[in-house]
């Protein structure tokens, strides 16, 4: 997802070591706690518990804390004005040292284009006959949503722009609001879109299924999935499931990784 950072490198305010090789006996989670509540306690956590507790616990968590955990770009990229690959490179170079912002998302780089061209696939297979409603993951800054509904409001009939619904479902208060506020630019869009503040990954969200059609939209989440990670010496050796441990030394508290 990170167009400039490593995930686990950059977002965690902790400090890996180098592994540190200790036996442990399989572990099964109940099904009622499935991530920790916190980073790191006195006992080891997986790292599925360690992922999703640093990006989006509601009290520390990246996403969930920061407001500006999304670039946005006052305005579109020319692209049309630069001369290859090294003047891009070179504008994003200068876009990153302008805005202190960590990463932009790609349809935020390239917009309205990303979006417009998600927008074009959508028309070209779905379903006209019953409404359109698209869910989006982990919505950003709104600038997916916006783009693909001024796209529709531009080249649908009329009919599918007036009946189309568009969900978002975010984790993060600070996000979910400025996706309210960027879809909002266009106030006919606000009839047909809402922001559910959420996560995606809570079963009892999604209430009763359904049999209408519909497009869900995932853009940079699935590398932000909370995951386990797993360890073998070499080709012969077992594989050992890792978790993060608490290590505290005589200068700081350091976070490692134990099999």
């Amino acid at each position: 997802m990170l167009s400039r950072s490593n995930t686990t490198g950059k977002l965690f305010p902790l400090v890996f070591n180098k592994l540190k090789v200790i036996p442990n006996e399989p572990f099964a989670p109940s099904f009622q706690a499935l991530f920790s509540t916190h980073i790191v306690g006195e006992k080891p956590i997986l790292v599925r518990d360690f992922v999703h507790s640093a990006l989006y616990d509601r009290n520390h968590g990246y996403f969930s804390q920061r407001s500006g955990a999304v670039g946005v770009l006052e305005r579109s990229i020319k692209f049309n004005q630069l001369e290859g690959r090294k003047a891009y490179m070179k504008q994003l170079d200068k876009i990153y040292k302008q805005s202190g912002i960590a990463w932009f998302t790609p349809v935020e780089l390239f917009k309205p284009w990303y979006a417009q061209g998600i927008a074009e696939a959508i028309m070209r297979t779905t379903n006209l006959s019953v409404p359109l409603k698209i869910f989006e993951i982990g919505g950003g800054s709104g600038t997916c949503a916006k783009g693909i509904m001024d796209y529709i409001m531009l080249n649908a009939p009329p009919r599918v722009y007036n009946s189309m619904t568009y969900t978002s479902v975010e984790i993060s208060p600070a996000l979910a609001e400025i996706q309210r506020q960027t879809v909002g630019e266009v106030r006919s869009h606000l009839s047909k879109f809402k922001v559910e503040h959420r996560d995606a990954m809570d079963r009892s969200g999604w209430g009763d299924g359904e049999q209408q059609p519909c497009w869900v939209i995932m853009l940079e989440v699935l590398d932000n999935l909370p995951h386990d990670l797993i360890y073998s010496e070499n080709q012969v050796s077992p594989w050992m499931e890792v978790w993060v441990e608490k290590h505290l030394d005589r200068e700081k508290s350091q976070t490692k990784l134990m099999l």
